[in-house]
């Protein structure tokens, strides 16, 4: 599979032209935000000319939400106006109960449809343990009619903005050549100046280091932020006093770093 698979640093649209010019490639997949690293925002007008030149192509676009299903009610998809042909996105939809959904265009699932008539039957290409059992169904509805709901997201928004307003004041107030990216109830401090552009700058704007003695002093002031990327992410039941305790604690901490 990796023998017939391209590589392109996200937000470079030269690379995806050179990429697709030989029309031999059946899918493009990608985040709409690269979060498995450093958060990388897409420069603008990355999305219509990746839409625009994996159309003219031929090629389908395949969105994965799995990280960033923290925008909004739809995603980034919707509240951008992103028009992928296939959208799949993960966990999330269940809580965390291992599970996924995908979905396609009208025209996608037509030509779906069509092939599903007449294949052979018995061949999914899916496996049958994480298959639509009860458990993954009762979480998924549970979580989209309790979690995923317009007020939810509009509270998780309002303290995340509220958060990267506040790390940001702090990495200023000290003079910290680091950055805060988000999406969504997604919140990340950086260690390295931005925004970064690609997956290469965001390998590294890494600090591993540095980056565990600021966790470790966070809890040592009763904070616990994910071991992984600087990530915090807002719930609908995170409060305002919990950001005003994780700002405070990161504001200690970068006065320490800089004394």
């Amino acid at each position: 599979l990796t023998r017939a698979t391209k590589v392109v640093e996200f937000n470079d649209i030269p690379a995806l032209e050179a990429a697709l010019a030989d029309r031999d490639v059946a899918c493009v997949i990608t985040e709409p935000v690269l979060t498995n690293s450093c958060m990388v925002l897409p420069d603008a007008g990355f999305h219509d000319a990746l839409r625009r030149l994996t159309r003219a192509a031929g090629t389908l676009l395949l969105i994965d939400e799995t990280h960033t299903i923290s925008t909004g009610p739809g995603g980034y998809t919707r509240k951008y106006g992103l028009e992928p042909d296939l959208f799949v996105l993960g966990k999330p939809v269940a809580g965390g109960v291992p599970a996924s959904i995908w979905g396609m265009s009208e025209e996608v699932a037509t030509r779906y449809g069509a092939y599903n008539r007449t294949k052979e039957p018995g061949y999914s290409g899916m496996g049958t343990t994480l298959s639509a059992n009860p458990l993954q169904f009762a979480a998924m509805r549970a979580t989209l009619e309790e979690v995923m709901t317009e007020e939810a997201y509009a509270h998780m928004d309002r303290l995340a903005r509220r958060l990267d307003a506040g790390l940001t004041a702090v990495i200023q107030r000290n003079k910290l050549p680091w950055h805060v990216a988000r999406v969504g109830a997604r919140v990340e401090f950086i260690c390295a100046p931005g925004p970064l552009h690609n997956g290469g700058e965001a390998e590294k704007a890494h600090a591993p280091e540095l980056e565990a003695a600021i966790h470790v002093a966070l809890v040592n002031r009763g904070v616990l932020i994910a071991p992984f990327h600087n990530m915090m992410l807002i719930s609908p039941v995170t409060t305002s006093a919990q950001v005003s305790r994780l700002i405070a604690a990161f504001a200690a901490v970068a006065a320490r770093l800089t004394a």
